[in-house]
């Protein structure tokens, strides 16, 4: 079964959690619900890093998200038409992100975090950038290592 769907919100923070939503419960019948956990939050933190740091906040930019279901993985690509990413900020992400006391707010760093928190929940993360469009393809395999389905 391979089968692909696409979706298209504008850079509006308020749109990310109705396009979570709807990746979820098309992810609902492949993946165990803590790997659909792992995709939402891997998108939304996608997402929102595009509308933040790729749109500076501007709302009405076009923020796409490809969700490709295949037989043994679930392939998301988000594309869109900010500037492109600095090479050593996908390169540069600590393996240490979390080693932070959350209990000191000053302490919580601000930069990389969600790239971690991606790399972490997806098993394949992929940046692509051209004159015209970045893509961001995060992949989880289907009943792969790390599902408990």
């Amino acid at each position: 079964m391979v089968s692909s769907i696409s979706l298209s919100i504008d850079s509006d923070l308020d749109k990310v959690s109705l396009l979570a939503r709807a990746v979820r419960a098309l992810c609902a019948d492949l993946l165990s619900p803590e790997d659909q956990d792992a995709v939402e939050l891997s998108l939304v933190e996608a997402i929102n890093n595009v509308i933040k740091h790729g749109y500076h906040g501007e709302r009405g930019k076009d923020v796409q998200v490809a969700v490709g279901l295949q037989a043994d993985q679930v392939v998301i690509e988000i594309i869109d038409h900010a500037p492109p990413m600095p090479a050593q900020v996908l390169e540069n992400v600590p393996e240490d992100t979390f080693a932070f006391d959350e209990t000191d707010l000053a302490d919580i760093p601000e930069g990389g975090m969600g790239l971690a928190l991606i790399r972490m929940n997806m098993d394949e993360v992929q940046y692509h950038s051209s004159e015209a469009e970045n893509r961001l393809r995060m992949i989880k395999r289907i009943g792969g290592p790390g599902s408990r389905g």
